[in-house]
């Protein structure tokens, strides 16, 4: 059982998307405004209708949201697709030379959408279960919300660690069974892969925030008091009026996530597998 370098990775995830994100820029932004425009107006519809249904109390008037939202859901997953794929390979050192604009389909991002297909049917019965679960400890025993609440995201922490971190490389260069693949190649790795995440989710995580706070003292304040129907529609009205902040902010920083986590894979597969490292500067 290999064990992964835990500070190596981590250095190779950034080194590797500060020397190229002018390349992973061009490899991404076209599929990514295509993400972006998309994923604004599915959001848009959304928010619309629930205010809508909140307000009226017809809770019918979402049907039509909640399908956009489905298929805006595999629309996205086959753009991450497209844009993992293409940044991995060049984190494997699969491309070379600046690239001004990409969009591409093939076996690689077939897999890799497979791949993320299954690992986002295998998160959301999770998430859903433990959401189910957690509100029948709040109303039968309170006390235990807390432990269950703990088990439930180290339990989705898990799947995310054990299955996604190492899935952009194994797709970009193994087949069969994927999720399963990274289960096994992960074997024993868990604490360290989630260090691995850790140390590219908070950043980037503080990052946002900080790029928010503007936003946000722009943007009317939320009205205090009133009953809670009142408080919740307010809530969505504001989270609809910063629906251009949070789609502009996401594909501001997309460049960041994908080249992270795409170098974090490569580097963390290659030690698991005892492969040369990532040599950053190629």
């Amino acid at each position: 059982m290999r064990q992964m370098p835990v500070v190596a990775t981590i250095r190779d995830a950034y080194s590797f998307t500060l020397t190229h994100l002018g390349s992973v820029i061009g490899l991404i932004w076209i599929p990514m405004v295509l993400l972006t425009v998309m994923g604004f107006f599915s959001s848009q519809r959304y928010y619309n209708d629930t205010i809508e249904a909140l307000a009226s109390g017809n809770a019918a008037q979402m049907g039509s949201s909640f399908l956009m939202w489905l298929a805006y859901l595999v629309a996205a997953l086959l753009l991450q697709a497209v844009m993992y794929a293409a940044v991995t390979q060049l984190a494997l050192g699969m491309r070379s030379g600046p690239v001004w604009a990409h969009f591409a389909f093939g076996q690689a991002e077939w897999r890799m959408f497979r791949s993320l297909l299954a690992f986002t049917g295998l998160v959301i019965p999770l998430f859903l279960f433990g959401s189910v679960l957690l509100n029948l400890v709040v109303l039968r025993a309170a006390q235990a919300a807390p432990a269950v609440l703990l088990i439930f995201y180290g339990l989705l922490l898990a799947a995310v660690a054990r299955f996604f971190v190492l899935l952009p490389a194994i797709s970009a260069t193994e087949s069969g069974p994927l999720l399963r693949r990274a289960w096994m190649v992960t074997a024993g790795n868990f604490w360290r892969l989630l260090a691995v995440l850790l140390a590219i989710a908070v950043p980037l995580f503080i990052l946002a925030v900080l790029l928010m706070v503007p936003v946000a003292q722009r943007l009317p304040p939320l009205p205090a008091g009133g009953s809670p129907q009142l408080q919740q529609l307010a809530m969505l009205t504001w989270v609809r009026q910063a629906l251009p902040f949070l789609w502009g902010l996401l594909f501001l920083i997309w460049p960041l996530v994908i080249g992270l986590f795409a170098g974090a894979s490569v580097s963390a597969w290659r030690s698991l597998k005892n492969e040369p490292a990532l040599d950053i500067a190629v």
